[in-house]
């Protein structure tokens, strides 16, 4: 069986399913190739920007997923990378937080634009801080079509409550 029947098979296919296994092939052969088989090798000994730039040169990875890669690397392994700069992090500007934000009132237009121009108004230390919630409301809640209104713990303060 190939990958591509794998994330076939699964409940809850990625969005990009087609993408998914290139991705994992991507990484795996960078893993294999590049660090001997040890995925701790990806980021020990490496500053952030070089972490960062690794996670790029895979398939389907852009900036705002890169960045939350080495942000789960510090979180999960412990890492303390000293030169990731957070003011400069932005959330990922997907269809769920550009949304979300707007929906909320934060920004004044359903564009990446205006959603990052919000997510650092909002959080100027580390906008992409909010990426994490932000995208869980719109997966939970914030729906494109038909939004969960009633039971969004958001519904007293929202500029866009759809009910």
């Amino acid at each position: 069986m190939n990958w591509l029947n794998c994330f076939l098979q699964l409940p809850r296919k990625p969005r990009y399913v087609n993408d998914a296994p290139k991705t994992i092939r991507d990484l795996t052969r960078f893993v294999v190739e590049e660090c001997s088989g040890d995925a701790s090798l990806v980021w020990e000994g490496r500053r952030a920007t070089e972490v960062n730039r690794i996670l790029r040169s895979v398939h389907g990875v852009g900036p705002g997923i890169a960045n939350m890669g080495v942000l789960l690397i510090e979180n999960a392994f412990g890492v303390q990378f000293r030169d990731l700069e957070r003011s400069g992090m932005d959330i990922k500007p997907d269809v769920h937080t550009v949304r979300v934000l707007f929906r909320l009132g934060a920004s004044d237009d359903q564009t990446v634009e205006a959603a990052l121009a919000a997510s650092r108004l909002m959080n100027p230390s580390f906008p992409g801080g909010l990426d994490g919630g932000l995208w869980e409301f719109g997966r939970r809640w914030c729906f494109a079509s038909n939004p969960n209104c009633d039971d969004c713990p958001m519904n007293n303060d929202c500029a866009k409550l759809i009910l």
